[in-house]
């Protein structure tokens, strides 16, 4: 769902371009391009920080000095509640779901009529659709009808009409791409248009076999039909305006901002998603409280001179939650509330692992919760509650001192088909 609002988040900044900026041009062509160029690219741009593309290795390639790493805490669906967002998060799959299906439904419905038509007699058809020229020999101005359609099945427009019909299916409910869909229809026709014409008579004779023959045709039809009564305003006009100058070109600098503020947005978004560090664990299921000693000599020097402000990864006695370990993840296990979501496919036989890093203060709280891996569905978010309101730990202690100390903490979730 995040990444679908993403994706029309950009698809509205670049239509709106396209709609303020490029639709009354008559670079026609180019706007062609730029209508299925840029709806690619708000589809892409998301995915750029989306974590499918990033390996789980990964977590393990970088070394930082991160502190004492906490045994493996497992947490198994069964021992835990669930989100109370989770039904609404549920509700809303399924209806999107629905609206897919709908949407697809839709579109084979019209597949059907088209299919169905071409076995009827071709009694003032005069459309195409890809390589088919369905056209009615006893129609008026037959000649330019046909080179009209030809242009629609030669430059493959209905490649682009399929396109924009699965973006509709994707994103059904957002009333703009339904608009968009109807803008690229209409850029074929003026292509169609100015090719079928050549000289100013015949675009005058032209004006008149549409304005003659301006029958009405659905909207919504997957066919480029020659005869379109809602864009027969905007096609006269067309085909009477002067060329825009090449001057005009130069709107398109104008997308460099545009550019900025997408990237602008999806560097927003990473910042809370994806820009975490990276550590190395070293068995982290070993001996409880294992530590790691920093790897600058400055710093471990300096371990050994407490202040109310530095922060230790080793210290000669180690904070430790009050009832012990056990008690901790009992409750984590007994308080954590993930949502189903968040957990592996029952026929995954992988886990889940969230890992965070924290830090013990003086006074047992735990503080400056971070986040070093997040498989997302609100998995940090829910263990950053748990942590903040855990029970305060025994602070640890160096040269007779309590001093503040970090940690890692590792929590793996585990298969719903182990539950």
């Amino acid at each position: 769902m995040e990444y679908l609002l993403w994706a029309n988040a950009y698809l509205a900044i670049f239509y709106g371009f396209y709609w303020f900026f490029l639709r009354k041009e008559t670079f026609f062509q180019l706007n062609r391009l730029y209508l299925i160029g840029s709806t690619l690219f708000s589809f892409i741009i998301p995915l750029l920080d989306l974590k499918i593309f990033k390996a789980s290795s990964e977590l393990f390639s970088t070394v930082l000095p991160i502190s004492a790493v906490l045994p493996l805490a497992e947490i198994n669906p069964a021992t835990v509640s669930y989100s109370n967002s989770e039904s609404g998060l549920s509700a809303l799959t399924t209806i999107y779901t629905i609206g897919c299906s709908l949407s697809i439904l839709w579109l084979l419905y019209r597949l059907f009529i088209f299919k169905k038509n071409l076995n009827k007699p071709a009694s003032g058809d005069a459309y195409s659709f890809l390589n088919f020229v369905r056209v009615d020999p006893n129609i008026d101005g037959y000649a330019k009808v046909v080179a009209h359609e030809d242009i629609h099945a030669q430059e493959y427009h209905s490649l682009d009409i399929l396109f924009f019909e699965f973006i509709q299916i994707i994103n059904w409910f957002n009333p703009l791409v339904y608009f968009l869909l109807r803008s690229v229809k209409l850029n074929h026709e003026y292509i169609a248009d100015e090719k079928a014409t050549s000289t100013n008579d015949d675009r005058i004779n032209y004006a008149n076999l549409l304005v003659s023959h301006a029958f009405s045709t659905p909207v919504h039809s997957i066919m480029n039909n020659f005869f379109n009564k809602p864009f027969l305003k905007s096609r006269v006009t067309m085909l009477f305006k002067n060329k825009s100058k090449k001057s005009v070109l130069i709107r398109f600098s104008l997308l460099i901002p545009v550019m900025l503020i997408a990237f602008a947005l999806q560097s927003g978004k990473s910042i809370e998603t994806s820009a975490k560090p990276l550590v190395t664990l070293n068995n982290p299921v070993t001996s409880p409280l294992n530590t790691i000693e920093e790897t600058s000599g400055e710093n471990s020097k300096a371990t050994n001179e407490p202040t109310d402000t530095h922060i230790f990864t080793s210290v000669e006695e180690p904070p430790e939650p009050i009832g012990g370990l056990e008690e901790f993840y009992k409750y984590i296990g007994e308080n954590a509330n993930f949502s189903k979501e968040a957990y592996p496919a029952s026929d995954s036989n992988s886990n889940v692992r969230v890992l965070v890093s924290f830090i013990v203060e003086t006074d047992g709280s735990l503080s400056t919760i971070k986040s070093l891996r997040d498989p997302g569905h609100g998995t940090f978010e829910e263990v950053k509650r748990l942590l903040e309101n855990a029970p305060k730990w025994k602070p640890g202690i160096q040269n007779t001192r309590p001093v503040r100390v970090q940690f890692t903490l590792p929590i793996q979730l585990n298969s719903l088909a182990k539950s």
